[in-house]
């Protein structure tokens, strides 16, 4: 051993040579290490900036309020009120209901205005039109729940008083005042 501790102050040169060689190798190594995690780490930002720039891009064609607006406004729209009584389109969907449920109106009297209703601040005419029917009871229920479901949204089924042969309803609709 001692032969080494003499060899090593002979040639304590090489030893301090041979120190910092291999310190520089370490700390090389450590910059390089850190230089490629934050390479990576570029990279990812990078494909995240991309992600993100296509993703506004395809959210701005989605959401454009000028082109949404064109497209409602070539869209047909029917008010969920109807400004006048819908005497004769009411009356033609309960005969053509009637027709596909096999169900016979025998007695289609509509009303003068039964009256107001206001519904979120708003007055609407409420119209009447008391119907007699007649057919078989499951007819008649599959008649109800087409008119309740129909084009209608403002139809109700009012005051129905049904028999295992016939019936008797009012169907009430509210119309702007």
């Amino acid at each position: 051993m001692t032969q080494a501790v003499d060899l090593l102050r002979r040639n304590a040169r090489v030893a301090v040579l041979i120190l910092v060689a291999v310190v520089l190798i370490v700390v090389m190594f450590m910059f390089y290490s850190s230089s490629h995690s934050a390479a990576n780490q570029q990279a990812t930002v990078q494909f995240q900036l991309t992600s993100a720039r296509a993703s506004l891009t395809v959210a701005q064609g989605k959401y454009d309020v000028a082109k949404l607006q064109a497209e409602q406004a070539s869209l047909t729209y029917s008010p969920s009120f109807p400004n006048s009584f819908p005497n004769v389109a009411l009356s033609s969907f309960l005969a053509g209901a009637a027709d596909k449920f096999g169900v016979t109106i025998t007695v289609l009297t509509p009303q003068s205005p039964a009256g107001t209703e206001t519904l979120g601040g708003t007055n609407y005419f409420r119209y009447d039109t008391a119907v007699q029917v007649s057919g078989t009871s499951d007819a008649m229920n599959s008649f109800l729940s087409y008119l309740e479901e129909g084009p209608f949204q403002t139809l109700r089924i009012q005051n129905a008083s049904f028999t295992p042969s016939g019936g008797t309803f009012t169907v009430s609709i509210l119309t702007l005042s």
